[in-house]
């Protein structure tokens, strides 16, 4: 399991624009982080703590510190008690509010970083869980091509020179978007989400042989790339000849594991003179079919099994 310490928030306190100041300069700071999704405690200010996750960032906002606000000194004192023997990750007071005076002595000492933003509690929210995503999301990198095509995110696999690049480029001629070629970054968000985009340095480039690196966004517009898609299907190139003629009506829905996540996987045969790029649109609207509960060929043979069952012809 990833994990970062509450000192990796503070180094990349500019990057994200997160605003934060650390209250409790003695705290420590190597507290382990390991959830890319902060918690509000909500009804653990109330007592109710059993789903305080340690790990997780802390925020409290205004309405948080106005509840303490309204309680007695000794109440929040308790509950300030409470909270702090989790000995959770760290506390992030949002909107530019002054820590009460209970949770900050409480967090002094039990040694527990606290910290404050002037960002709303909504906009800190996003920003830190865009550095919790960099950091702590399962990753992965695959050989291949991911493209939105008509909406499905589809990656294309296949060994080197079988032509994934030139197929690529035919479907973003069409209209079609280009997420990432040659080397696709995948993020898992649990539980069976998987979100595919380019590496930093070839982002909007592709190879082509004979060509060499072309820009794709300099040479199609900012419409003809994306910057992330979530993969939905997975289209296999192979060679002809090795392509198994046993499975041609495909009946047989097969999936092909990423990061413990099963996405179905189609097989294609490449051969000379073969119109890839329409072929590939067709399983982008085939995989539309499948996921309204549509299956062609499986009506088909539904329909013919019905009949031989009749003694029908």
């Amino acid at each position: 399991m990833k994990s970062i310490p509450v000192s990796r928030i503070l180094e990349e306190n500019s990057t994200y624009d997160l605003q934060l100041a650390l209250r409790t300069p003695n705290a420590d700071l190597n507290r382990i982080i390991t959830e890319y999704r902060v918690q509000k405690h909500g009804l653990a200010f109330a007592g109710f703590t059993r789903y305080l996750d340690k790990e997780r960032i802390q925020i409290v906002g205004k309405t948080e510190s106005a509840y303490l606000e309204t309680l007695p000194l000794d109440d929040c004192d308790r509950i300030a008690k409470s909270l702090c023997r989790h000995d959770i990750a760290c506390f992030i007071i949002t909107s530019g509010i002054e820590p009460h005076p209970s949770l900050l002595r409480q967090s002094v000492l039990h040694n527990l970083p606290l910290l404050a933003t002037r960002h709303k509690t909504s906009t800190f929210i996003n920003r830190i869980n865009r550095l919790l995503e960099d950091h702590l999301t399962p990753t992965t990198s695959v050989h291949g091509v991911l493209l939105d095509v008509y909406g499905v995110g589809i990656l294309l696999t296949g060994t080197s020179g079988i032509g994934k690049s030139e197929c690529a480029l035919d479907l973003v001629y069409r209209g079609h978007r280009l997420v990432a070629d040659d080397l696709v970054l995948i993020r898992h968000f649990p539980p069976t989400t998987l979100v595919g985009q380019a590496h930093e340095p070839i982002r909007d480039h592709m190879e082509v042989r004979g060509l060499g690196l072309i820009n794709i966004r300099d040479m199609f517009g900012v419409t003809a790339v994306r910057e992330q898609k979530r993969l939905d299907l997975v289209i296999q190139l192979l060679p002809w000849d090795q392509y198994d003629e046993r499975n041609r009506l495909n009946l047989e829905q097969k999936t092909h594991r990423i990061l413990g996540v099963y996405l179905p996987i189609l097989i294609l045969p490449v051969s000379p003179g073969r119109n890839l790029a329409t072929i590939i649109e067709i399983a982008a609207r085939w995989h539309m079919l499948v996921k309204m509960g549509k299956t062609p060929g499986g009506e088909l043979l539904s329909y013919l099994v019905a009949k031989l069952e009749k003694g029908n012809p």
